[in-house]
């Protein structure tokens, strides 16, 4: 009898070597996926978490965003993964107070277990008008973080994609009849809260407008840009992200990274 032990975050190396030849990418991490999606997810977390404490140099002005996903990875990542860096918030945040407190966990998890500081974006990732949203970035101490995020040697973002269960949509930042009107533009997703087409263009100026953030032509500047995708769900939105060029490193699951090589 003979006993077969799997690595749960064993690494899909052929479907990596493809990315390589299909997309201009630093790095593509492929997760083999788990029999649920929570689990999967675990194991996304984890990869993320290690390749992040393997940077060398060592990041010193690290970017991050937020969500379910990127709250995961906070809370995987090793005990002095960097060394005394300084974190900021790349979005603004949500009005949810579960979200709202995922969004603080995240970031000073990422801060913490570096014996790092941690700067927040005190704003709404969106806001109910443009004038508004020009007096926020106006702010002296949002204008600071953001000018930070612009700076970032690594920048680490989640995919979303354009649902009606998204965090934006269940926190209010966005209504449901705004998503119906971005997919009739051809939107399938956001990158920290900007929502984009299937090429990569912004799909709403006006949305745009009242977004607060670091934005999408800043974030292909960042030397190093990551960006974790899990579910097939993101297939669309990750393949938008890589036609827009707003990753070097993409990390995904085995069933999301088929989807997507799978597109046209």
């Amino acid at each position: 009898m003979s006993i077969e032990i799997i690595d749960p975050y064993a690494r899909v190396e052929e479907l990596e070597k493809e990315f390589a030849k299909r997309f201009s990418l630093t790095e593509t991490i492929v997760v083999r996926n788990r029999l649920k999606l929570d689990d999967t997810v675990t194991a996304v977390a984890n990869q993320t978490a290690k390749y992040l404490a393997n940077l060398r140099p060592m990041p010193q002005l690290v970017g991050v965003s937020w969500g379910r996903t990127l709250w995961r990875v906070a809370k995987q990542l090793e005990e002095g993964w960097a060394v005394d860096p300084m974190v900021v918030q790349l979005n603004g945040g949500v009005a949810t107070l579960s979200a709202a407190q995922s969004v603080q966990e995240t970031i000073l998890g990422f801060a913490q277990k570096s014996n790092g500081k941690a700067r927040g974006l005190p704003s709404p990732a969106v806001v109910s008008k443009p004038s508004l949203a020009s007096a926020l970035r106006a702010d002296p101490v949002v204008a600071d973080v953001l000018g930070m995020g612009r700076q970032a040697d690594v920048a680490i973002f989640s995919l979303g994609a354009l649902r009606f269960d998204s965090v934006l949509v269940e926190s209010g930042c966005i209504t449901k009849n705004e998503v119906t009107r971005l997919r009739a533009k051809g939107g399938v997703g956001d990158i920290l809260g900007r929502f984009i087409n299937g090429v990569g263009e912004i799909v709403s100026e006006e949305l745009e407008s009242r977004t607060i953030g670091v934005d999408l032509e800043a974030l292909k500047k960042i030397k190093k840009s990551i960006a974790v995708a899990v579910g097939e769900n993101k297939a669309s939105i990750t393949r938008a992200a890589l036609k827009g060029g707003f990753m070097t490193t993409l990390i995904t699951d085995e069933n999301t990274a088929k989807q997507v090589l799978s597109e046209r």
